[in-house]
């Protein structure tokens, strides 16, 4: 590699323009040269390394980047511009010595007010009532039942950063709030005004279920039929961490059927939806674009944080954003 370095982002299109992380860079580098390749969805890792040629670091907000196009571009750095890091080689970038990082805390405030704005339309059955006025009708008896948010109880599924900002909301709201993170102390949930529990009991519990776990393997499906037929009647499911999480065709299931009332979904298996997606068609769902994670303010800090960690680990310099800090030495 020259003395320069090269960044290249493989999706520009994401803000429209790259000017952010191109000074932020400049800042940090004597030389740098800040690239943008735009990546379609149906480009194979080959395609994808011709274009980009050789590189220093890679930036990606939703583009997957295997271990072939790592040894393609020799990059050293791979960045996830998101919190999220499923769609990386992480275990194959470490064996690689490539340092791979994400930005874990630039929209908690975000998301955890989406989560609970999720809640509560669907509690409260604005789709149901904005369809039916839309009509023409006139009728405030449509949903039911209605009940005053301090009866019920408010799950999260995993207790991360993002979950602890909607918990400090729903706390506030009166919501009685059980959290299922099998990672952390039972301490550290109650410190923050939570009840911990197992996750059987967080299923059979929760009125409304937050979903906010990492897509693993072991999470993959895991809000599935069964998960599903054991949640307490007219309950809400809300996710906002990776559609991959939830059986689609058994949520369909259980909001024909019971026990769900109604789900708010920021995410969805298949990004963007065909227009056949029957979760789109209905007034007891509320879908928004992947939008939980967006603010004005979270731009900015999406870009600052997320070149600070890039620099830090092209300079292996150790920094919250590395996921994989064993690949520093």
């Amino acid at each position: 590699m020259s003395s320069t370095v090269r960044i290249v982002h493989l999706d520009p299109d994401w803000f429209g323009t790259v000017d952010g992380e191109r000074r932020a860079f400049e800042r940090a580098f004597e030389s740098v040269a800040v690239e943008a390749v735009d990546v379609s969805p149906e480009e194979s890792a080959d395609d994808v390394a011709r274009r980009v040629g050789e590189a220093d670091a890679l930036l990606t907000h939703y583009t997957d980047v295997p271990g072939e196009l790592m040894d393609a571009t020799g990059c050293s750095v791979v960045s996830r511009y998101a919190t999220g890091i499923d769609g990386i080689d992480v275990e194959g970038a470490t064996e690689r010595g490539v340092r791979v990082t994400n930005v874990p805390t630039y929209c908690n405030r975000e998301v955890g007010e989406h989560v609970i704005a999720l809640a509560l339309s669907c509690l409260r059955g604005l789709p149901q009532y904005d369809a039916s006025t839309a009509d023409g009708e006139w009728e405030w008896d449509l949903v039911d039942p209605v009940r005053p948010f301090s009866e019920l109880t408010f799950g999260f599924l995993a207790f991360g950063n993002k979950a602890r900002a909607a918990a400090d909301l729903a706390n506030a709201i009166g919501f009685d709030c059980v959290a299922a993170d099998p990672f952390l102390d039972d301490e550290d949930v109650r410190d923050a005004g939570v009840e911990p529990v197992e996750f059987d009991e967080l299923i059979e519990r929760s009125d409304v279920l937050s979903l906010n776990a990492p897509l693993t393997d072991e999470t993959r499906g895991i809000v599935d039929a069964d998960v599903l037929s054991r949640m307490p009647e007219a309950s809400v499911l809300v996710n906002t961490s990776r559609g991959e999480l939830v059986d689609e065709d058994a949520l369909v299931d259980a909001l024909e059927d019971g026990p769900l009332l109604s789900a708010g979904l920021d995410v969805l298996a298949t990004e963007p939806p065909s227009a056949s997606n029957p979760l789109l068609d209905r007034d007891d769902v509320v879908v928004t674009p992947h939008a939980a994670w967006y603010s004005e303010r979270s731009v900015e800090a999406l870009i600052e944080k997320g070149s600070e960690a890039v620099v830090a680990a092209y300079e292996r310099r150790e920094h919250e954003g590395i996921v994989n800090p064993e690949a520093l030495e």
